[in-house]
């Protein structure tokens, strides 16, 4: 009976240990706040990054800079989503990513009654020796935006891997029709997602 109450107690202890440990602390980058990328899953000595844990680690960043999605234009969005990418490098199967990317896209939408205009900047990254079959990681924001006086604007997308910079990703984002008419406009509503281009 003694040693099934220390079993129990040693349970309880490591149990309470992991919902109070704390969140490991930022870093400065150029005076501002950088994150820490979030601790990968531990697979027999592999270090695995998942979607859920980049979009983990996008929250975080979000949360550091009091940012709320649904407060966010388009230009902020993008701006946030270039800073993520400049100053929170990720930590993935052996060190550094083989791709890191930031994919621009938008286009019309419409699930059932509902529909919207999407506007969405996404993190796709690509570990080295990928393994387990999710081989591109995604993680990023979307601003859904009232579909009528948007039924003109044909989809697009592009990535920041199409450009020798991200400076000039970022010039060719701001010169796109959608970006023109949308940039400080308030969207419908906005969302944090993972998943696959769609």
């Amino acid at each position: 009976m003694k040693k099934l109450k220390r079993l129990l107690y040693s349970c309880l202890f490591l149990t309470s240990a992991c919902v109070f440990a704390e969140e490991p602390p930022s870093t400065l980058v150029n005076g501002n706040a950088a994150d820490v990328p979030a601790h990968p899953i531990v697979l027999a000595g592999t270090r695995v990054l998942t979607s859920h844990g980049l979009l983990t680690q996008l929250q975080r960043y979000m949360r550091e800079r009091e940012v709320e999605p649904n407060d966010l234009s388009a230009d902020e969005m993008v701006r946030l989503m270039v800073d993520w990418l400049r100053f929170a490098p990720v930590d993935v199967i052996g060190g550094a990513p083989s791709a890191d990317a930031l994919v621009f896209r938008y286009g019309g939408w419409s699930e059932g009654c509902a529909t919207a205009f999407k506007l969405s900047v996404l993190r796709q990254v690509t570990p080295k020796d990928a393994a387990g079959g999710e081989t591109d990681l995604l993680a990023g924001i979307t601003l859904m935006f009232e579909p009528s006086g948007q039924a003109e604007l044909l989809p697009f997308s592009t990535a920041s891997t199409d450009w020798k910079s991200v400076d000039a990703f970022l010039q060719a984002v701001e010169s796109s029709p959608a970006f023109r008419l949308l940039a400080s406009k308030k969207p419908m509503s906005a969302m944090i997602e993972s998943g696959g281009l769609r």
